[in-house]
């Protein structure tokens, strides 16, 4: 944006993000109409630019805890609880109402979760980080089951290497389902929050992941319980989710971050999924009545720098980047911000988090399945 904005609160730097937007339109009116100039006050800061921070290898796994709601800005609470039915732009959603999952299924988004897709593995280094599921990987006998497989990307990869087990995937948005992938999996219509649609004991390793904006914090339980389900007695669940707490923000990091945080939280998700996938585990195992135990949970967690760092850091950036543009339709109206104050906030956002050296933390768990 030109300046440096790091002593500013998040609502300060809210204010400074629309006086620039309505400036700008006003400037873009008195063009059009020269004859009636319209005056307007310049906004002028005079703060220094504060030090670069200095050079890491990688973000540390633990830190001091974050508030992630903290400069949150909700200007119109109605729009927290937009569905993708009142969508009115070129983008595709899923078509199932009773779901609360707001991203898109389009080839757009497609894009981004290839991209992500990448970026999570270069993070963990392997696709599969359950290591015990690699035993059985080589076997025909092996039926493997992706949950919110969109076009199959993590299928197609784990196909590359692994090129015996039988492969299945479900998805919300059964549009996506349509396309040929090479791993030649089974996909089809299923929504975890409603029963997946196969028998008991049917797969050996169930894979699910990032789905901390679609599953309401008190479904966690019953929906590792329907994972469970599905997997063989001695078979694998492994999932892997985020926490939707960046470390080392600036202000627009926080208004930003704050409102997505907020919104999520309002609508009843949980924004420390990762965080607390193993008491889910334990919950899952306790709800069950003795009929199924989760065993031998192993979790990691690794930080993920967004905007420098590498390669990986990159790739972050430009998925998180994506992602809060995919979110236009909503999210600058919860802040009360224009479309073109939006993209600002965006844009010093990215930028800001280079600066900052900003990351967040990603958590994978995956556990045996015991049947009794």
């Amino acid at each position: 944006m030109g300046n440096d904005f790091s002593k500013l609160s998040p609502k300060e730097f809210i204010q400074t993000i629309r006086t620039r937007s309505h400036r700008k339109a006003q400037q873009a009116a008195a063009a059009t109409a020269p004859t009636k100039a319209v005056e307007t006050a310049p906004v002028t800061s005079s703060l220094t630019p504060a030090p670069a921070p200095a050079p890491t290898a990688e973000p540390p796994a633990s830190v001091v805890k974050t508030s992630p709601t903290d400069g949150a800005v909700l200007s119109d609470e109605d729009a927290v609880f937009w569905h993708p039915s009142q969508d009115d732009s070129d983008r595709e959603y899923h078509k199932v109402d009773s779901s609360n999952y707001f991203l898109p299924s389009d080839m757009q988004e497609q894009t981004r979760l290839d991209l992500q897709h990448h970026m999570l593995v270069m993070l963990f280094k392997d696709l599969i980080i359950c290591t015990p599921v690699k035993e059985i990987m080589t076997k025909k006998s092996t039926k493997v089951l992706d949950v919110g497989c969109a076009m199959g990307t993590w299928l197609d990869s784990v196909y590359r290497i692994y090129l015996n087990p039988e492969y299945h995937g479900v998805d919300i948005a059964d549009e996506l389902n349509q396309w040929e992938k090479m791993s030649m999996a089974k996909c089809i219509f299923g929504n975890v929050l409603e029963g997946l649609p196969y028998e008991e004991n049917t797969f050996n390793f169930v894979h699910q992941r990032l789905l901390f904006t679609g599953v309401p914090k008190t479904k966690w339980p019953a929906v590792i319980a329907e994972l469970a389900r599905v997997t063989k007695s001695g078979g694998w669940i492994q999932l892997l989710e985020y926490d939707v707490v960046t470390y080392r923000q600036g202000p627009a990091s926080k208004a930003l971050g704050g409102t997505f945080a907020a919104m999520l939280d309002k609508r009843g998700m949980d924004i420390h999924a990762g965080s607390n996938l193993v008491r889910y585990m334990n919950e899952a195992s306790s709800n069950s009545g003795g009929s199924m135990s989760l065993t031998n949970i192993s979790q990691k967690t690794v930080s993920c720098p967004i905007g420098w760092g590498g390669k990986v850091g990159e790739l972050f950036a430009q998925d998180s980047e994506k992602a809060l543009q995919s979110m236009k339709a909503f999210l600058p109206k919860i802040m009360g911000l224009t479309n073109e104050a939006y993209d600002a906030l965006v844009k010093e956002n990215m930028a800001e988090c280079g600066r900052n050296q900003s990351f967040g933390n990603f958590t994978c768990v995956y556990a045996q399945v015991v049947k009794n």
